[in-house]
């Protein structure tokens, strides 16, 4: 009879120990979910500022791009008139880089503020 005792208490005593280690872990789990919940929130923060973020670059390029639609288109002989040079001179800017113009098929064409950006570009190349 003594045995049986000791066995019952051997078996409450691990019953015990078994339950202690799985209130442990319960908690350990507990920690680790409420630890993602605010990294989710934090992230679902985040997450909302780029959307915010977005929608201004968005408002931005629009305004950009209904300016430059505002602005007259410049031709290849527009552009050579106003550099006073010839057509082969215009050519080698193109191939150097000094002018980037935006083609449709055959047809180059520039915005006169990115032409000025790009003579501005082409000047500060030569002082470096």
């Amino acid at each position: 009879m003594e045995k049986l005792f000791q066995k019952m208490i051997a078996q409450t005593i691990r019953a015990n120990d078994l339950n202690e280690k799985q209130h442990e872990t319960f908690l350990i789990q507990q920690a680790i979910l409420q630890k993602q919940e605010q990294q989710m929130e934090l992230l679902q923060r985040r997450i909302g500022i780029m959307e915010d973020l977005m929608l201004k670059m968005c408002e931005i390029l629009d305004r950009d791009l209904l300016s430059l639609l505002d602005q007259p288109l410049l031709f290849k002989q527009d552009v050579m008139e106003k550099l006073k040079v010839v057509d082969s001179t215009y050519r080698s800017y193109v191939k150097e880089g000094k002018l980037n113009p935006m083609q449709l098929g055959k047809i180059d064409y520039y915005f006169a503020r990115g032409l000025a950006k790009d003579l501005m570009a082409s000047k500060y190349k030569k002082k470096s």
